[in-house]
């Protein structure tokens, strides 16, 4: 499956130094069914695509406009995480 962006962003990351450059934008939407009781929905937000991320094996970040919406704890030591909401 392939998703059609709906524009173009400047980005600036370590990486890039004082030169941005340019990242599709996409409009998505979450939404993350739970074991029991009601589903986390986010409305469609625009994001950024990072080609950087993909070569490290990750699929996504969540950041803190996300996570407002749970309770987000992070084991370190043993390696897990729990996101309730």
């Amino acid at each position: 499956m392939s998703l059609t962006p709906t524009g173009v962003v400047s980005v600036n990351s370590p990486t890039t130094g004082e030169t941005p450059h340019q990242a599709d934008q996409f409009d998505v939407a979450l939404f993350i069914p739970p074991p029991n009781g009601l589903p986390l929905f986010i409305q469609a937000m625009p994001v950024v695509a990072s080609h950087l991320l993909a070569m490290q094996g990750f699929h996504a970040l969540l950041g803190r406009d996300i996570l407002n919406n749970c309770l987000f704890a992070y084991n370190g030591e043993v390696g897990l995480f729990t996101l309730a909401f």
